[in-house]
């Protein structure tokens, strides 16, 4: 069997609930690719992950438009291709790419969920038994609030998605600290002593405010952790407020890649990770970045986002990853603001004919297979798609 083509397609699909970052704040992204990697016995996998902003609120370095010219580039070396030599074409595909952007990680993640689904379908197993088989049955999350305009509307989301089995909470907050009081503050009257509340910071502090107000919200109200306090790139800043915080400290734009990550960890810093699977390359990447994590005795969250068919990859991979226990719920729930929803049974309008794992009262259910067990629905693909850029055919 060998790869025949694969078919890069854009769409533009809008997202219904308001998921906006406190970095910014930006909105979330609606334009898509869709990769589609066909065999010569016409069997297809299915990959996405990232979502592109379109200028002027471009702000991660890569255009979708871009994205497509280098990954008509990168299919090029799968042509001709066994597609059960899963760990040799992901190679082929680093090797064709600069390691040294992050931007470029999201770009193979693409490509690594379609083979994944791929290879799982040649076999007939679904991918997390291609991972090692499923050692969770199911997964309690946490949900991620967005930063709503008011402390009020924060307070009412966080309830809401309480009230309806979620475990824990992470609020986004930004640099104005009485704002991020306010609004931690909301939450935790609205949902008492009990329920986990994290922060993140946006990367908006320095080392010394950032201690400062960290010490202040986890002595009034109770903080979980507090995520990507300050800019990346701030490496003696991160040192600093190590010391001068007991609040449990969790690195996301600091661990954009494994070598980021490795990086971070050996300075000590940090006490969790954030594994955005689309952010680190897929499922392929994402099995270092934990590995490696484990090994040196940190913690980690899983989190997927941006469209069902990365929220399928995301799933297979948590089934296949240990309950790790602690104060730390696997974030697998964002690509339900897409569709404005909080569980899987709400979505009707979407890109695949039935979502490949099941989210309900705030839990994750092992995903079905073969593959990443979702199918394209050709007709909600014409619905949603782009209409000022043409998908591309390499063969």
């Amino acid at each position: 069997m060998k790869i025949t083509s694969v078919e890069i397609v854009p769409i533009n699909q809008k997202h219904k609930g308001r998921l906006i970052f406190s970095t910014g704040p930006t909105p979330a992204a609606d334009d898509f690719i869709i990769i589609r990697i066909k065999t010569d016995e016409g069997i297809e996998g299915i990959g996405s992950a990232y979502a592109f902003q379109p200028a002027p609120l471009l702000a991660a370095g890569a255009s979708r438009e871009g994205a497509m010219s280098l990954m008509k580039d990168m299919a090029t070396v799968l042509i001709g291709q066994d597609p059960l030599r899963l760990s040799e074409n992901l190679g082929r595909l680093e090797r064709a790419i600069s390691g040294q952007f992050a931007e470029n990680w999201h770009i193979l993640s693409h490509f690594d969920h379609a083979l994944y689904d791929l290879k799982g379908k040649i076999l007939n197993l679904p991918v997390y038994e291609l991972l090692g088989g499923l050692r969770r049955e199911s997964i309690p999350l946490e949900w991620i609030v967005s930063f709503l305009p008011t402390p009020g509307e924060v307070a009412e989301e966080a309830k809401h998605v309480v009230d309806v089995g979620y475990k824990a909470v992470k609020v986004h907050v930004n640099r104005d600290p009485v704002n991020a009081e306010e609004r931690v503050r909301a939450v935790r009257k609205a949902l008492g002593d009990d329920v986990p509340i994290a922060i993140d910071m946006g990367m908006a502090y320095n080392a010394a405010d950032a201690a400062r107000l960290l010490d202040r919200l986890d002595s009034e109200y109770g903080l979980n952790f507090a995520e990507q306090c300050l800019n990346p790139y701030d490496v003696s800043g991160h040192q600093t407020l190590r010391t001068k915080t007991k609040t449990p400290l969790t690195a996301d734009h600091s661990g954009m890649s494994l070598n980021q990550a490795y990086e971070y960890i050996k300075l000590n810093v940090f006490d969790n990770f954030h594994c955005l699977i689309t952010r680190v390359g897929g499922i392929g990447r994402a099995v270092k970045y934990c590995d490696l994590i484990e090994t040196a005795h940190l913690n980690y969250q899983i989190c997927n986002m941006d469209n069902s068919i990365a929220g399928a990859a995301g799933a297979h991979f948590a089934v296949s990853r240990s309950d790790r226990g602690g104060r730390y719920y696997d974030e697998l729930s964002l690509y339900l603001y897409l569709h404005g929803t909080y569980g899987t049974k709400e979505i009707t309008d979407d890109i695949v004919k039935e979502q490949a794992a099941v989210i309900k009262n705030g839990v994750l259910y092992a995903p079905k297979g073969p593959g990443l067990g979702v199918e394209l629905d050709e007709e909600m693909m014409k619905r949603y798609a782009a209409q000022n850029i043409g998908k591309i055919l390499v063969e």
